[in-house]
């Protein structure tokens, strides 16, 4: 192969293999070496690719031209689901003379991208449904048993209603959501004071604190830098955190929040809100910001929850290029700290 045609397919982002009319290799750019392996001369296609269905589209493509396309799952480091392409460079060739141009183009995101949209619709469907029917039970008990019984009617209206506030409460998160992907990419500019928030929300909260007879405790040093942000959407951050602490502490407990200059990242500031729980146990600590993500789904649903809130407060964190760090031992209670950039 010409040198100039071997240093544009190099340049590749994907990976290439040409191939003969036996299938043997003559040709890797390097995105083919670094993602299926370096290998001794002479191997055949078969030998990084053992599916039968590429090895089929090839032989095809040999034989009888034009272009094949097959999608295919290797097993990689991780098994990685790849579009590949066979091209005939010489068509007009004999068949003995073949050069075949095999790419292979990874899709995964865009397969894992459905498989998410697919999820989360499921999910919404399912949350959505579950108010929905408990509602058309009430209905029909109030039109026909309950019809006359007061007591029980407002046993009913009282329930519906904790129902139906579920739904707006979902349908609130998921357009949160929905606005917060959208301006994902444009970091805030904005200079905010978290003290004020943090005295703010720990005074709004109290009716949850009492409810769930939680105290909330504050060390915030006076001079605490201020932080680059969206102080509405930081305020979302910290109740979402704080009010979870309260829901999921045992009663009397304390939820503390402190804040700090990271020790670690000077040009950081720490926000830490800590409970006394019944912790978080490790396999469950990964995946707590995933949508509709919950460790007991009937005490999330009976304390109010949607399932989407630490999914929120990842999202505007990403916002703010900050991140979310959680600790946690059983039995002990568990730690979020926002790590956030301030302002300098």
């Amino acid at each position: 192969m010409d040198a100039g045609i071997r240093a544009i397919l190099d340049a590749l982002g994907v990976a290439v293999f040409v191939v003969d009319s036996n299938q043997t290799i003559v040709f890797r750019n390097e995105s083919a070496v670094s993602l299926f392996g370096t290998g001794t001369k002479g191997r055949k296609l078969a030998h990084y690719v053992p599916n039968k269905r590429c090895i089929r589209a090839v032989e095809d493509t040999i034989d009888e031209g034009g272009q094949a396309k097959v999608d295919v799952r290797l097993q990689l480091v991780v098994p990685t689901t790849f579009s590949m392409t066979a091209v005939r460079v010489d068509p007009d060739a004999s068949r003995t003379d073949a050069l075949v141009v095999v790419s292979f183009e990874d899709v995964s995101h865009i397969q894992e991208a459905e498989q998410m949209r697919s999820d989360f619709v499921a999910n919404v469907s399912h949350e959505l449904r579950s108010p929905l029917t408990a509602l058309y039970g009430f209905i029909e008990t109030l039109q026909g048993p309950a019809r006359s019984d007061a007591e029980a009617s407002d046993r009913f209206l009282y329930l519906m209603e904790k129902e139906a506030a579920r739904m707006a409460r979902l349908i609130d998160d998921l357009l949160s959501l929905s606005k917060l992907q959208s301006e994902e990419k444009y970091a805030p500019t904005t200079v905010v004071n978290l003290r004020p928030i943090l005295d703010r929300l720990s005074a709004s909260l109290e009716p949850i604190l009492d409810r769930e007879k939680t105290t909330v405790t504050l060390d915030i040093p006076a001079d605490l830098p201020e932080v680059i942000g969206v102080a509405d959407e930081l305020t979302q951050v910290f109740a979402n955190l704080i009010e979870n602490a309260a829901k999921y502490s045992r009663n009397g407990a304390v939820v503390s929040i402190e804040a700090c200059v990271d020790k670690v990242e000077p040009d950081m500031v720490r926000v830490t809100v800590s409970d006394q729980g019944e912790g978080i146990a490790p396999e469950h600590i990964a995946r707590l910001t995933e949508r509709f993500y919950r460790i007991d789904k009937g005490r999330s649903r009976d304390k109010g929850g949607t399932g989407l809130g630490l999914a929120i407060v990842k999202h505007i964190l990403m916002r703010h290029r900050a991140r979310l760090q959680i600790d946690s031992t059983v039995g002990v209670g568990s730690r979020f700290s926002v790590i956030i950039p301030r302002a300098i």
